[in-house]
This record gives structure tokens, sequence and C-alpha cells, in this order.
């Protein structure tokens, strides 16, 4: 750290979870950034997730050793504390490891603000992270459901500028294309959209133009490779892109589908309009995926009712075929 930076308010967030959490966080993060603006602003994180935030312009360093810090004894956390040099910490997860380091701060001059989620409480996790962050100062107290500030992913522009890994046409994608986030297998099969399912959308899709594009880790290679075996000209991107490279082609997306899956949330927040598939009587309108474009929510006892044509309907509501011609 430079003189310079030294001389700065010290900022630290904490956070750690699952992909869907970590979009989330953005959320808030700008909301600090934007009220620490000449901050130097540390997170510390879990390492599953370096590779997309150290690249995120509300951080000024990523540190990774979350776990190390959460699992040192109680006076060598209260030393660090003190010595840290942080003016204020904020907890955006409220997480064990995030309680310990919480337990030693209360004996240092730090500040410390939890604006973590909680899912016994009401709301939105979006909401209640804003919330709480404008009881510290930040903002409003109250907001209504859909009125916190989306997570919003719009910087990796300028992160693809520098790398051409992060553009369509590295996968060699020329034209108008859609995402399928499908759930994997470690999901129950009555909490997935069928692969037959998946398959028939992206014929639909491909008699609009529309390119279908399989994304997702190991545990939905299974999905992908059927659905190109069966629908030729849909393409298995499944295992080949990591979460940056996805939320590169989420930016310029024509829309993306899936169940509740961290990519979906990582789609949206890029900036595609998208359609949730999640198995149940009622819309999941407090997990629902937020993004700058809207998120059309399709539910059903059994996801199997869903079919593909009713999927396309719901696209097109949602805004995701606006340039396609073939599709109105």
């Amino acid at each position: 750290m430079s003189e310079d930076e030294a001389d700065k308010e010290q900022i630290l967030v904490i956070h750690e979870g699952a992909l869907t959490d970590v979009v989330r966080m953005l959320a808030p993060a700008k909301m600090i950034r934007d009220h620490h603006r000449k901050a130097r602003i540390t997170l510390l994180c879990g390492e599953e997730y370096e590779g997309l935030l150290k690249h995120c312009p509300y951080f000024n360093a990523v540190e990774t050793n979350l776990d190390d810090t959460a699992k040192r004894n109680f006076f060598d956390r209260l030393k660090a504390a003190r010595n840290s040099g942080f003016d204020v910490i904020y907890d955006l997860c409220g997480s064990e490891g995030a309680k310990k380091i919480g337990r030693a701060v209360r004996f240092s001059k730090t500040r410390w603000v939890s604006a973590a989620p909680r899912s016994d409480r009401p709301g939105h996790p979006l909401e209640q992270m804003a919330a709480q962050l404008g009881e510290a100062g930040l903002g409003p107290t109250t907001y209504l459901l859909g009125e916190a500030p989306p997570p919003d992913l719009s910087w990796i522009d300028f992160v693809a500028k520098r790398s051409r890994t992060l553009e369509p046409a590295y996968f060699g994608l020329l034209g108008r294309y859609a995402l399928f986030a499908p759930a994997g297998e470690d999901v129950l099969p009555a909490q997935r959209w069928p692969k037959e399912r998946w398959a028939s959308l992206a014929h639909e899709l491909l008699e609009t133009g529309v390119e279908p594009v399989i994304v997702g880790g190991p545990n939905t290679r299974e999905v992908g490779r059927y659905v190109a075996h069966v629908t030729p000209g849909a393409r298995d991107l499944t295992g080949r892109a990591n979460l940056i490279q996805l939320a590169g082609l989420g930016r310029k997306a024509s829309c993306a589908f899936g169940e509740a899956a961290g990519l979906l949330h990582l789609m949206a927040a890029a900036g595609s309009p998208a359609v949730l598939f999640h198995p149940g009587e009622n819309a999941p309108l407090e997990s629902a995926p937020r993004g700058l474009s809207p998120t059309l929510l399709m539910h059903a006892p059994t996801l199997a009712q869903i079919n593909a044509k009713e999927a396309v309907q719901a696209m097109r509501c949602a805004g995701g075929f606006a340039d396609a011609s073939n599709a109105a």
C-alpha cells in the first residue's frame, strides 16, 4: 500500500457465500463505494470467486484469507483487529467467520456495520441489505419489494476491452444467441426443468434465428451434451467458460433462461433479460434474480408442466426478443 493510500479512509467489506450471494453482494458493494468515494476499500472473501471479483471497480484490493483470519484464536483476532487500520468494516454475509471477526472488532476503534440478509426476515435480500446500509447512513432505511438497486455488472465492458476471451466471438458466437443456465445434477430432479424441455426450447429459438448456448459447470454437462446432440445448431459450452467469461457472454446475450441457479443471477446482473423456471405454487418474489433488464418468473407445481412455447412467450414479455424481427 502506498503512502497516499494509507492516508485514505480504510474500509473492509467481508463476504462469503454461493454464486447467487456473490452476485447480490455487488449491489450493496456499489452503495458502499458510492458513499466512500475516496476510501481504499478491501474485500475479504473466499478464494473461489477471486477471478471475478478482482476486476470489480468497487474494491481496491481483494483478499482471500477469510478462512485463515476466522480460524485464529480470539486474542490473535483481537490483535489483528486493533492493528488493521480499518476505519469501517461492513459485514455483508453474516457467516460464522465474519461473526468471529466482528466479536474481536468490538474491542477496537473500528466501526462495525452488519448488513447481512437473513432468511428468517421478510423481503428480498437486496432490500434487506440496502435498508441496513441505510440505517448506517448510506441511504434510505426502508425499501419496498423491487426498490433496492440491483446488482450491475456493466463494468465487465471495461474488462472485455483488455481481453478478447470475454467476447462472444471467442466462443464462435457471431450472431444473436440465448443462454441456457440449467441447474446441475446436484439439484433434485423435481426442481430441474427436464432436458427434453431444454431441447424443445433450443429448437424454438433456432426457428427465430437465435442460437441456443448451454452454459454451466461440470454438473450440467449431461444437459449440455443432450441438447446439442438432439438439436443441431445448439452450442454446448458447459465446463468451458469461467465466471468472468460467462459474465461477458451475459452482457451481450439476447436473453437467458434457467432455474434458480447462480449463473442465471450472474446473467441477469450482466444485463440479460431472463426467465426463471421455479417449482412451486407461488412465484419466488423474495429470491428472484435482479438486473437492469426484466426477469420474468415462471412457476408450476412440477417444472415439466412448463413447455418451451410458453417459455418463449414469457421471454417476449420480458423484452428478450426486442431486436428479433422473426420473433415478434
